[in-house]
């Protein structure tokens, strides 16, 4: 039987100035029709630029050295970009790591989804189908996918949807050509564990109902154990382990396999040491660093309507503490961060911070107080300029506000790179040259450029892989004791949630549900609503540790 794909002794260079970077390291894979394979490896082992050399995108300055990769039995190593039409999106498709990225701001989900469908019928040879067909078919790929209330779906936009909604979305593209191969690159990083839950639960059924061959790249071992039936473990551009998930993870064989399923965190196991931790913390002083007194968050559309994002939440922070913030994508979180950072006015309400009721600053008293408080982003790829160099990226806060001369900025930068373990010559690259787990470390590095007394962390270890998110965290608490750091934490992660917060409240539509120190949320929570979200993350827990 014929391999739908087969990737022998494929070597592939990546050219810069300092000379060619050796990406891929003779590869050898094999994808039978039906397969479930999970791709799992740190960022920048490899992974997505591998996907990538199989739908024939792989970098411009790439060069293969040697090898081939081969798809139902036809060699595409080296493939001409017109015959690359008839197999791209077509036979091969992609769900992308970052919706938003992918998804067009300036049309409607219905045209979009359209457009592809007209794109590979015109690609096929076919006549380009009449405009109801194609919104018939894009109303059964959107029922496909779970998606509610099609007619109104068909007519809303990218900004309108939720994260899951959004993902769902590019499932649904990337099902529109009825492909052989379904290639997911990190499809639930950003989600909350419940609608990942679903998106996962979605993918498993695809599979079956449509026999997909899939492979899935994840970070998430949780995720790879849910999906994938066969696994290969990337590192350094090597396949250094694959076969069985199940094996794989009950009795890995290398050494770096070893110390990532080390690395994963268990949701039902309590921090090391989590009583001594309590004691020694700085939130044991008896001041608050950061108050909300009854926020509340209406945003009105130009018809008039009005959507409450955040109902009246008051909620106190203690200097030095690490205070958690969880709920469901749409809950309301990001809009409540962005809110005490006074990134958006709230409709009504107080923020106090240190003792200052900063809601109705603006200007330049505004300026000087965002030097104490600063935000890490949930998607690095859109809060990086494309323009700039990591290097100006990290040392902009340093520009804007001190008087530190270009050589101090500049050693300030390789200082902030080395501690987000990033190599010094990063500064010269551009967010397109690395990954993602690259760029939100990148990003923490920029936030924590000033020194600020209060962080606002949201979603910041999503986009990484489990040994770079267990360093992070070591990193955060560490900085934490050093410079007695304040953080509001946020994360959809149940089990990052437990290992590095005090307190927690829980967020559902915009209210808060359930508060309290952290180990008695876990323990015994109140709400069944925590219940559920602490039961979804313990399924995506015990998939890792089988």
């Amino acid at each position: 039987m014929i391999a739908l794909l087969d990737i022998q002794n494929y070597r592939l260079d990546i050219g810069t100035f300092d000379g060619p970077v050796h990406v891929l390291k003779g590869i050898n894979l094999t994808v039978n029709r039906g397969d479930t394979l999970g791709i799992v490896g740190e960022s920048g082992s490899g992974k997505t630029v591998l996907v990538r050399s199989v739908l024939g995108i792989g970098p411009r300055n790439s060069r293969v050295v040697e090898g081939s990769i081969s798809f139902d039995g036809q060699d595409i190593t080296a493939l001409p970009e017109k015959d690359w039409t008839k197999i791209r999106g077509i036979r091969i498709s992609m769900i992308f790591q970052d919706p938003m990225t992918y998804l067009n701001p300036l049309f409607s989900i219905g045209r979009q989804i359209s457009d592809v469908i007209a794109a590979h019928e015109k690609a096929a040879g076919q006549g380009v189908s009449s405009k109801a067909a194609r919104r018939a078919r894009t109303e059964e790929l959107l029922d496909q996918v779970g998606l509610p209330n099609l007619s109104m779906l068909f007519s809303q936009y990218p900004h309108q949807l939720s994260g899951g909604m959004r993902q769902r979305i590019l499932i649904a593209m990337a099902l529109a050509g009825k492909p052989d191969l379904l290639i997911a690159d990190e499809p639930t990083t950003a989600l909350d564990v419940t609608v990942q839950a679903q998106v996962l639960d979605l993918i498993n059924s695809l599979v079956e109902k449509l026999n997909l061959t899939v492979i899935m790249i994840s970070h998430d071992i949780g995720a790879i154990a849910t999906v994938a039936k066969r696994c290969a473990v990337m590192y350094k551009g090597e396949i250094v382990e694959q076969g069985l998930t199940r094996d794989i993870l009950n009795r890995p064989q290398h050494e770096y396999t070893q110390r990532l399923l080390a690395a994963v965190p268990d949701i039902d196991v309590a921090p090391e040491k989590a009583a001594a931790r309590a004691a020694e913390t700085p939130s044991a002083k008896p001041g608050h660093l950061l108050e909300a007194i009854d926020l509340k968050k209406v945003y009105r559309s130009q018809s008039g309507s009005e959507v409450t994002a955040v109902k009246s939440i008051s909620l106190a922070v203690k200097t030095g503490e690490i205070f958690g913030v969880v709920g469901e994508s749409g809950s309301g979180k990001s809009t409540l961060a962005r809110m005490l950072l006074r990134l958006i006015k709230p409709t009504s309400g107080d923020i106090i911070f240190d003792g200052q009721n900063i809601s109705g600053l603006s200007g330049e008293p505004l300026r000087q107080m965002r030097r104490h408080m600063q935000f890490v982003f949930q998607n690095p790829h859109s809060a990086l300029n494309g323009r700039h160099t990591i290097g100006d990226a990290i040392g902009e806060p340093l520009r804007i506000q001190t008087n530190m001369s270009r050589r101090d900025i500049e050693a300030r930068t390789e200082a902030l790179l080395d501690i987000v373990q990033l190599p010094k010559t990063f500064k010269y690259r551009y967010p397109h040259e690395l990954s993602g787990g690259q760029k939100q470390r990148v990003c923490i590095a920029r936030a924590i450029a000033l020194n600020p007394r209060l962080l606002i962390l949201d979603e910041p270890t999503s986009a990484l892989d489990i040994s770079v998110q267990a360093q992070v965290l070591d990193f955060l608490q560490e900085l934490r004791a050093e410079l007695n750091l304040t953080y509001v934490f946020i994360s959809h992660n149940l089990a990052v949630i437990r290992q590095i917060c005090d307190r927690t409240i829980v967020m559902k539509r915009g209210e808060i549900v359930e508060q309290g120190e952290t180990e008695q949320i876990f323990l015994a929570p109140r709400e069944d609503y925590t219940k559920a979200l602490i039961e979804s993350g313990r399924k995506t827990s015990q998939a890792a540790n089988l």
